[in-house]
């Protein structure tokens, strides 16, 4: 009868245990830690370094950058989980990294006399230009960051961040995408509020909603999309039940289904 994977991996943890205790009653003199790492490594193959976790997200979702450049962040960044609702970073906290989304949803906002102001909402393969631009310039942050579901970012320390600018084009490239992405973004949302009716960018705000998770069942509050749009919840719930109506969207507990082909006519 055949030995189980089970039984092999306790005997070479037997075995590893007495290597490890022979070191280290015959080699006084010797580097006991390092032989003890370097035995580990060799009986360990399985367990995975965060740094290839870290190569495998950048693979999966920055396809956009260079094999050089994920190789440096790979080794120089670290590897961050942020639960859902969790606040990543806040208003005054020291950034000293620049913040790569790995996976996950996130939203930027900023807080204000009246309420916080929604920014912009960030993605696996995104970065966060305020992150860039505060780590940089190591000032603290003006922006609210908040995880929309559980995610995973890549945080790059400045220092790993001035070399690439210095030594790699593409990163500077991706750099210079990721602040017109954001600028964009913003100008879009200034266009909104300011030539647009509140139905129109009710829809399309849902729409996008709809686009960035691939499905068009939402788990969204009538008060989220009310913050999002600096409005109140009254007057979105209004306007949700109005839409209903029509037959452009459905409306359920913290959940709005929105139909294919709707239309503000």
């Amino acid at each position: 009868m055949g030995i189980s994977a089970k039984s092999k991996g306790r005997t070479n943890l037997h075995l590893l245990y007495y290597l490890v205790k022979v070191i280290k009653s015959r080699c006084r003199f010797c580097n006991f830690s390092h032989a003890t790492r370097f035995l580990f490594s060799l009986s360990l193959p399985s367990m995975k370094h965060s740094d290839e976790t870290i190569k495998e997200l950048l693979d999966k979702n920055f396809p956009m950058l260079d094999e050089p450049v994920k190789e440096i962040i790979s080794e120089e960044a670290s590897l961050q989980t942020v639960s859902k609702g969790k606040l990543m970073t806040r208003t005054g906290n020291n950034l000293r990294n620049i913040v790569l989304i790995a996976d996950g949803h996130m939203k930027v906002y900023r807080e204000g006399e009246d309420g916080d102001i929604f920014l912009y909402y960030l993605q696996g393969g995104s970065a966060c230009a305020m992150s860039l631009i505060c780590a940089s310039k190591q000032e603290t942050s003006e922006v609210m960051i908040t995880a929309l579901e559980n995610s995973k970012v890549i945080l790059l320390p400045l220092s790993a961040m001035e070399k690439l600018m210095k030594t790699h084009k593409n990163w500077y490239q991706f750099v210079i995408e990721t602040y017109r992405s954001r600028f964009e973004e913003l100008l879009s949302a200034f266009d909104s509020v300011v030539f647009k009716k509140l139905d129109e960018r009710v829809l399309e705000y849902l729409n996008s909603h709809a686009d960035r998770s691939g499905t068009r069942v939402l788990n969204i509050t009538h008060q989220q999309i009310a913050d999002d749009l600096h409005s109140t919840r009254e007057v979105i719930s209004r306007l949700l039940k109005t839409m209903e109506q029509k037959n452009m969207l459905s409306i359920s507990r913290n959940t709005i289904t929105l139909k294919s082909g709707a239309a503000i006519v």
